[in-house]
């Protein structure tokens, strides 16, 4: 979780940076320059991983849904109601379960692909 917060792991624009890939440009998709808000939220290739986190929100999510994502509703969107304030933290806490475990997974793929491609690269 950490690299989507810092923008620092494997993604081509931040490789790109430190001299450790010929191009900031997404391997996945060939669409843009591959960075957190790319790889979450803009680039194709992960669509079935946003799937869940989209069925959830009632839409794909986005960069400005981070902050209620990670930090829960505002509090003046919660219901004086206990019945309809658990309903809104239960479907928060959801959401942060969802979006978590897109993070983790599209990473972890991220990871594997970017070893593949370091060790093809000792091998041209």
């Amino acid at each position: 979780m950490s690299q989507a917060l810092t923008g620092h792991g494997c993604f081509q624009s931040y490789l790109y940076k430190r001299a450790r890939a010929v191009s900031p440009t997404c391997l996945q998709c060939m669409g843009g320059e591959d960075t957190v808000e790319h790889t979450l939220f803009e680039c194709y290739y992960w669509n079935a991983l946003h799937d869940p986190l989209s069925t959830q929100l009632g839409r794909r999510p986005c960069t400005a849904d981070i902050q209620n994502i990670i930090c829960g509703p505002p509090f003046d969107q919660l219901s004086a109601d206990p019945d309809e304030k658990s309903a809104i933290l239960r479907d928060a806490e959801e959401s942060f379960r969802l979006f978590y475990g897109m993070v983790e997974r599209i990473f972890s793929l991220k990871e594997e692909e970017e070893l593949v491609r370091q060790a093809a690269e000792v091998w041209l």
